[in-house]
């Protein structure tokens, strides 16, 4: 089908996107290796559709599609999270940043800013 080819294409660029990214040092390995772990099980689903109705039917699931749209919606939920948990990271460490060039510029101490600020 036609469909599957340009799945499996699609897919097979990922993975070679995920390691090229991997080598440059872009991306950890592991976290490469799971990316792609996830590129070959999807290729296999596209490739061998009955698999989804295996793995529906071994969780209790009642059709495969279910359980591959029970699987998706849970991921993206988690990476959600993940990109959620990077950002709150990301803007306390720019607020750390922002705080220490302002104590800098005004020349006051990192520990005694808050006995020494002037008052607006």
């Amino acid at each position: 089908m036609l469909i599957q080819l340009i799945l499996v294409l699609i897919l097979a660029g990922l993975f070679v996107v995920t390691v090229r990214r991997a080598v440059q040092g872009v991306i950890p390995w592991g976290e490469a290796l799971a990316w792609c772990a996830l590129w070959v099980a999807a290729a296999t689903v596209v490739l061998l559709p009955k698999t989804t109705s295996v793995i529906a039917q071994l969780v209790g699931v009642g059709r495969g599609v279910d359980a591959v749209v029970y699987l998706s919606i849970t991921l993206l939920f988690v990476l959600l999270f993940r990109v959620f948990l990077t950002l709150d990271r990301l803007d306390q460490q720019l607020t750390g940043m922002v705080r220490r060039e302002a104590l800098r510029d005004l020349n006051i101490p990192p520990g005694e800013e808050a006995d020494t600020a002037p008052r607006v």
